[in-house]
This record gives C-alpha cells, structure tokens and sequence, in this order.
C-alpha cells in the first residue's frame, strides 16, 4: 500500500501531512512532517500474532520515542 495524504486550505498550497507505505507482513511506515512543528513515523507491522505499532516523533525540537505498543491480536 503506497498513500500520500495532504491538506488543502484556501489562499495556501497543498499542505502535505503523512506517507503511507508498504504491507503488514513488511511493515506499514507512515512518515509525517509539518516544517518545524511535528516530524516523525509510525510503523504497524505483525509479530507473534499480534499488530504491533513503533511510534517516535520530534515536537517543536523534543524527541520522543521510540516506542513499541502491542495493538490487537490477529484471528
């Protein structure tokens, strides 16, 4: 899965908020970066059964992350 989301507002250009890639099994990478306010990833991905999620972003200067949280099992 490939996807680029953005933001339209008037009197503005595209504002480009998120990239989207890749599958489950590999890993699904959101990427994301408002200049010099927010920037980070987010990453799903499957292990032992379960939806995992690493989360690490960077907020006005401060880095937070990175962090691994266990979703939901998979059926």
């Amino acid at each position: 899965m490939d996807a680029f989301l953005s933001a339209r507002f008037p009197l503005i250009e595209n504002l480009p908020l998120a990239e989207v890639k890749g599958n489950l099994k590999d890993g699904i990478k959101v990427t994301f970066d408002i200049s010099g306010i927010l920037s980070g990833s987010a990453t799903f991905y499957v292990r032992d059964g379960w939806v995992w999620i690493d989360l690490s972003a960077t907020v006005f200067g401060t880095t937070y992350g990175p962090i691994s949280v266990k979703l939901f099992p998979l059926p």
